[in-house]
């Protein structure tokens, strides 16, 4: 792995978040309008999610986040590393607490938040900061909230290079996994589509909104098959 590769988050903070955002922006706008469709936002509508409180982890410019403020009455933060994206949104999203920085160390108080959503962001997150990416979001997200993840879902994991910037990759995995291997998190919803029409045959093309309920009361029920107790 190349010493370029394993600056990811540098230079998507310094540059490449900014031109990421730049050749995306155009598309905001119709999101924005078509936000019924938008896969996170079909499934927490589907699940029957009422969000209190919401982080968004890869929020470009906040657009999702300004749909959800507005449906749920919820406060909102986000976060991304595209300072561009930052300022657009807080100009366009007054409502919206947006900050730039790294879903690595989040500058947000512990339990803040009843929903944290990864915002399509994980597959470009430098592979050594994803146990402390893990952390972060367990640590602001409050008993009984959820996380919604957006990303690929492919058959395995495996990397592939990135089309716009020479020696760094994207990374496609099952992120959900980050924290289903803990017994606080369960899955409770997963919808996996295709990124574009008539690509469902694709696996490279796979995308997936999981949500998943952190409840660490319920993650060590008693043992049902003794009635010894340990000593």
């Amino acid at each position: 792995m190349s010493d370029k590769n394993c600056l990811q988050k540098e230079l998507f903070a310094s540059a490449e978040g900014d031109h990421y955002y730049e050749r995306n922006r155009t598309k905001l706008d119709v999101l924005r309008k078509g936000a019924s469709n938008d896969a996170v936002v079909r499934v927490l509508t589907a699940i029957s999610m009422e969000p209190r409180s919401i982080l968004e982890i890869g929020c470009s410019n906040g657009w999702r986040l300004d749909v959800l403020r507005e449906r749920y009455s919820a406060t909102c933060s986000g976060i991304d590393p595209s300072q561009k994206a930052i300022e657009d949104g807080t100009r366009s999203f007054p409502g919206l607490d947006l900050r730039q920085g790294a879903a690595d160390q989040l500058p947000y108080p512990d339990a803040g938040f009843d929903l944290v959503i990864f915002g399509f962001c994980l597959y470009l997150c430098d592979r050594r900061d994803l146990f402390r990416i893990a952390a972060e979001a367990d640590r602001v997200l409050a008993d009984e909230g959820h996380l919604a993840i957006f990303d690929f879902h492919p058959p395995f994991s495996y990397r592939k290079a990135y089309a716009h910037c020479a020696g760094v990759f994207t990374y496609k995995m099952d992120y959900a996994g980050l924290f289903t291997w803990h017994p606080s998190y369960t899955t409770v919803h997963l919808e996996v589509f295709a990124d574009a029409p008539g690509k469902s045959r694709l696996p490279d093309e796979r995308m997936s909104v999981a949500v998943l309920r952190k409840d660490p009361c319920r993650a060590y029920p008693n043992d049902p098959f003794s009635r010894e107790v340990d000593n």
